[in-house]
């Protein structure tokens, strides 16, 4: 018997991560929606290479392309064939999910929450919607307080368990050196209005005796590219394995985003040994200790930023710097799969 079914969309390297801890202590079958996407990621965003626990591919293509209703029928198909504790859907936002939730009782039902406040609807006919939904769910694991917010306005009442995270990122072996502050940031993200890119780029055109490492690509890049100074380098996509490098040669990651389910990026950064400058409408900014382990802004606020970036000088870095140094990523990893346990 399964101890979760898990229905999600494409095998993204951290959930691909989190479900090979999962599979340590509990059988689970993953469903997943489909292959790949179309959306540009970097060449090692997707991979199955290193799976080491059982899973199904509906879809032998892109997430765009899927065939919904060929989805359904092969969910329904596993379903009857299998015997299993729990049914976890991976958010609201596809009928593969609510076919999953509605063909199940609602002991079974559990809900990967990774939507927050922030970017959510809460009223009207999405938020109508959104009640139903979790009308048919018994437990919710939450990436986070942003997240648990959302499940406070819509009055959801079942088990709300904390995650801390939306997986588990790569951790490549990595060599400590001593760090110096040399006023070198980088920002890596899609380039698009949420991330608030153009907000970090205007602030980098008055700091210029400041580097910003831009990495990632998206719709605003030929316009940003245009609006950027000298100081402001642009580098393109990146290959996740090959981050390390740009890390290693920066001195603090940026993430402004006006809205970001989570942040990835910081927990890489942390491991990497690199202190962040985190947005508050982030997920992941309850990873950081305000001027411990980094900082916390307003989005909505541009001169916050610039305020912060210009007071840190050395002393205050290398405090940062130990603050991240005790900081166990590994601990909160296995805090997240145990998060998982079925009681």
């Amino acid at each position: 018997m399964y101890d979760y079914i898990i229905v999600t969309h494409i095998p993204n390297f951290y959930k691909v991560n989190l479900y090979n801890e999962l599979s340590k202590n509990l059988k689970i079958l993953v469903l997943f929606t489909a292959k790949s996407t179309s959306e540009k990621r970097s060449d090692d965003f997707i991979t199955l290479d290193k799976s080491e626990f059982e899973y199904r591919l509906l879809y032998d293509g892109n997430y765009e392309d899927r065939k919904v209703l060929a989805n359904i029928l092969s969910i329904r198909k596993i379903l009857k064939e299998s015997k299993y504790k729990r049914i976890l859907v991976s958010g609201w936002d596809t009928k593969e999910d609510w076919y999953s939730v509605f063909s199940n009782i609602k002991a079974k039902n559990c809900l990967a929450l990774e939507s927050t406040i922030n970017e959510s609807s809460i009223t009207g006919i999405k938020g109508t919607l959104k009640k139903i939904f979790l009308s048919r769910i018994s437990t919710i694991l939450a990436s986070g307080s942003l997240h648990n917010n959302l499940l406070e306005k819509l009055n959801y009442k079942g088990e709300v368990k904390i995650t801390r995270g939306v997986g588990i990122i790569n951790k490549p072996d990595l060599s400590v050196s001593e760090r110096r502050y040399n006023k070198r940031f980088i920002f890596i993200g899609r380039l698009s209005s949420e991330k608030n890119i153009e907000m970090l780029i205007d602030t980098f055109n008055n700091l210029q005796d400041y580097t910003l490492t831009v990495i990632g690509t998206g719709p605003l890049e030929n316009e940003l590219k245009n609006r950027a100074k000298k100081n402001i380098i642009f580098s393109g996509k990146v290959a996740n394995k090959n981050l390390k490098n740009n890390f290693k040669d920066n001195d603090i990651l940026i993430l402004p985003s006006i809205s970001e389910t989570w942040g990835l990026v910081v927990e890489e950064a942390l491991y990497f040994g690199i202190p962040s400058i985190v947005s508050s409408n982030c997920g992941v900014s309850e990873l950081i200790k305000d001027k411990v382990n980094g900082f916390i802004f307003d989005p909505n606020k541009p001169q916050n930023i610039k305020n912060i970036i210009e007071n840190i000088n050395n002393e205050i870095y290398l405090r940062l710097i130990d603050g991240v140094s005790k900081c166990s990523l590994n601990d909160k990893d296995l805090e997240q799969a145990k998060s998982y346990d079925i009681n």
